[in-house]
């Protein structure tokens, strides 16, 4: 369910990706505040989610708010080009700029609310199991849909866009792969628990965020 991003690092000056973190963390603040609220709305105790919940929501959180950053962006063509191009841009950005911001804004705005999705139905399907079966279907759609979404940005992005979504993939698999064998290795010697897959699933996702705004910084600043 990873999420991938075809701009352009090179032209961020880190000023500028130092403004969009601030913007992205701000945002994603709001969210959080907003999200207790929801989930008392939706019968969910914030005291009865477990750690791998609370990272899962604060990394959806994450994704809406810059879902909701890049969907800001593309309402102005001229701050748009400024990102994509560096302040020496003198052209807005053109249509096709804008659409696939707007495309990203989407597949960023599933992935949230597809890590989202699972906790904040639990308490309904606990009280309605037959509901399981409906909300798994909608999930497998809203995957399907988010899945087609990467794989449209991976075709449409170029050759710099793609190798830092390599290096993003693959950071990511070395790591998660590393850190599961261990993990793995001392489960069956008993010398751990268990964790279940949506706490695996939890981690890995934070390996992925981390990896992302790692390798960002560092080729911005190449």
């Amino acid at each position: 369910m990873s999420t991938i991003a075809s701009t352009d690092t090179r032209r961020y000056p880190p000023k500028k990706l130092a403004l969009l973190a601030a913007i992205g963390a701000i945002v994603g603040g709001a969210l959080g505040y907003a999200g207790p609220s929801l989930l008392r709305q939706l019968h969910v105790s914030p005291r009865s989610l477990g750690w791998m919940d609370l990272l899962a929501l604060w990394i959806g959180t994450v994704f809406l708010g810059y879902a909701l950053l890049f969907g800001a962006l593309s309402t102005n063509r001229r701050q748009l080009a400024r990102i994509l191009e560096g302040e020496q841009a003198t052209v807005p950005a053109t249509q096709q700029e804008v659409s696939t911001t707007r495309f990203q804004t989407v597949v960023l705005l599933l992935a949230g609310l597809l890590l989202m999705l699972p906790i904040f139905v639990q308490n309904l399907i606990v009280e309605r199991p037959a509901l399981g079966m409906e909300f798994f279907a909608a999930i497998v759609i809203l995957f399907a849909v988010q899945t087609w979404g990467n794989l449209r940005i991976w075709s449409t992005s170029d050759e710099f866009a793609r190798r830092i979504i390599l290096e993003v993939c693959a950071l990511s698999f070395a790591l998660c792969q590393g850190l599961l064998f261990l993990w793995a290795s001392a489960e069956h010697l008993h010398l751990v628990r268990a964790i279940s897959a949506w706490n695996t699933f939890s981690l890995l996702m934070l390996v992925y965020l981390l990896s992302t705004s790692w390798i960002t910084i560092r080729n911005a600043r190449c």
